[in-house]
């Protein structure tokens, strides 16, 4: 069984580092409600990472906008918590994956309801 890639445990290790920056209110600016970081994807050569977020209460915009003001703070304390030769550059993008699973569970419910209103008036 191959190991993971290098990549993949800097992802993690920055996905938990943002989480409790988050968390902690290290970042004195970052005034986010529900946020959840969900993953974290490292290029190949290191110059950016992919920050995938959630969140609970619909606040897209401004939890985007809030996280994109603090990049730079995020990745100095990354930076200085991890020891990084090289911080990869922060880019911020929604992951509404809850939101299609949400509408899927309705869609289906709807559905099985029709199906079981069906049998009942034949």
């Amino acid at each position: 069984m191959k190991g993971y890639k290098r990549t993949d445990r800097l992802g993690e290790l920055l996905r938990e580092e943002i989480a409790d920056l988050i968390v902690s209110g290290s970042v004195k600016t970052l005034n986010l409600g529900f946020v959840t970081i969900t993953r974290v994807r490292v290029s190949a050569d290191l110059s950016y990472a992919d920050v995938y977020f959630s969140v609970l209460d619909g606040s897209w915009d401004s939890t985007k906008k809030q996280l994109e003001e603090n990049r730079g703070a995020l990745q100095v304390a990354i930076g200085k918590d991890l020891r990084l030769k090289k911080m990869p550059k922060l880019r911020f993008k929604e992951d509404r994956s809850l939101e299609h699973v949400q509408r899927i569970e309705n869609l289906l419910e709807r559905i099985k309801g029709e199906g079981e209103g069906g049998k009942n008036s034949e």
